[in-house]
């Protein structure tokens, strides 16, 4: 009886130093690709950069790392004016003369995540983030409820 009860406490408090960890900790998200802007004077924009988006609650950023862990962007909270998640569908057309004809009536979908922000300068920017379908849905959710701020949800179909 004193032995399970002694199990019982050391089980407890290991499963408390876990919840209480993971409640303190940043959350991350991989399968994230950030879209640079195009610049001024190029015919197209630079390369998606692979990485993970991190919404951090202690230093209240939204920061994207690429796969060597580098910081890109990051955006602190209270410079957010909005977020947008859009999610696009288009017909399989090169899939359909390639393969089967039956891919015209399927649709590829993008997952994206547009945070308008004001940088350092205090000039108006905004950094695009293509997201996996696996999580996308938990990275907009987790963005309004790390942020406080509203995600505008825009589906086309």
């Amino acid at each position: 009886m004193i032995a399970s009860s002694r199990w019982r406490k050391a089980i407890a408090s290991i499963v408390c130093l876990m919840v209480g960890s993971t409640l303190s900790a940043a959350t991350t998200f991989d399968k994230v690709e950030y879209l640079p802007p195009k610049v001024e004077g190029q015919k197209q924009s630079a390369n998606p950069v692979k990485g993970q988006i991190v919404f951090d609650k202690e230093k209240k950023l939204v920061v994207f790392r690429d796969e060597k862990s580098q910081t890109v962007v990051s955006i602190p909270y209270d410079k957010i004016r909005s977020m947008l998640y859009e999610k696009s569908a288009k017909p399989r057309y090169a899939e359909a003369i390639l393969l089967s004809p039956f891919f015209l009536f399927t649709k590829t979908k993008k997952h994206f995540l547009t945070i308008q922000y004001t940088d350092d300068a205090g000039n108006g920017t905004f950094s695009v983030f293509h997201m996996d379908k696996s999580n996308a849905r938990d990275i907009a959710n987790t963005a309004e409820a790390e942020t406080g701020k509203k995600v505008e949800m825009s589906e086309e179909r």
